[in-house]
């Protein structure tokens, strides 16, 4: 008995800790520029062709030895290598989709400098409402838009500027690739 108590009692730290985690992700880095708390603005440069990496990461090695060359490739092309097991889901920010299929830094984020962050609305502006993802994932078992938590935020899985991440994760142990 003492054992089952001591385990719950560590995952409810565990769970609130993440929480907390989420608070500070969803809350306090978004609005950390606008208090100098973090670096001003992304590497990202308005009018960059699709592909071309160097331009924000400069000399850094990106792509594996052998790639081919990525400069002026939109993501339809990427996907002609791209798809089922060698998909890009999950492995790199949903910013860098975005870029690769022609969405702006602005259109997400308006022309305010510091960028302002991206507001839900937004997202469901050119992604599926609520309810036709629920729909659009229902044959994934369990269906991950279908939460007994209600309408979650998109922001809480799916990540712009970094890696996307399961929230349901922090209670089930389902094994979701979130793009």
């Amino acid at each position: 008995m003492v054992r089952i108590f001591t385990k719950n009692r560590g995952k409810k730290q565990a769970f609130l800790i993440r929480i907390m985690s989420l608070v500070a992700a969803t809350i306090i880095i978004p609005t950390a520029p606008y208090f100098g708390i973090l670096s001003a603005e992304p590497k990202r440069l308005e009018g960059v062709a699709p592909g071309d990496c160097g331009v924000c990461h400069g000399s850094e090695k990106i792509l594996f030895s052998g790639h081919v060359d990525t400069k002026g490739m939109a993501g339809a092309t990427c996907k002609g290598c791209h798809k089922g097991g060698a998909s890009l889901r999950g492995k790199m920010p949903l910013s860098h989709s975005h870029q690769l299929n022609g969405v702006t830094c602005a259109e997400c984020h308006g022309m305010t400098r510091p960028a302002k962050p991206s507001e839900e609305k937004k997202c469901l502006s050119c992604h599926a409402d609520y309810k036709k993802a629920v729909i659009q994932t229902d044959k994934v078992l369990p269906p991950p838009h279908d939460s007994h938590m209600g309408d979650l935020d998109c922001g809480l899985c799916h990540h712009q500027h970094s890696r996307s991440e399961n929230f349901c994760f922090q209670c089930h142990e389902w094994k979701y690739l979130v793009p």
